[in-house]
């Protein structure tokens, strides 16, 4: 079975550079800011000092921040399992719509 490439049509376009300009800004924006709400709840928590509504409000904004983190984590190496599933099923993206190269 022959290996098809998916969005090489985009090649050229400006859907090229939105994707490269996206996988950007949510590494370049939201890691950085991801880490620092985790370590504002957790410092936070250390300073609730026994008063439990301060630890639940820390709590829930770390319950928060990681997962966000995870959400971040998530959409970076996403294209990559994605990319990897699609050459095992016969199918591979075209280096310009896939953020990392390829």
């Amino acid at each position: 079975m022959a290996q098809t490439s998916v969005g090489s049509v985009y090649c050229g376009t400006p859907v090229e550079t939105a994707i490269s300009l996206v996988f950007g800004a949510i590494a370049a924006l939201g890691m950085p800011a991801a880490m620092f709400f985790t370590g504002r709840s957790g410092l936070s928590y250390m300073r609730a000092t026994g008063n439990p509504n301060q630890q639940n409000q820390a709590r829930q904004d770390l319950i928060l921040s990681v997962t966000g983190l995870a959400i971040v984590f998530l959409a970076l190496i996403a294209p990559e399992i994605i990319s990897k599933l699609g050459s095992e099923l016969g199918f591979s993206f075209s280096s310009c719509v896939n953020p990392f190269g390829g």
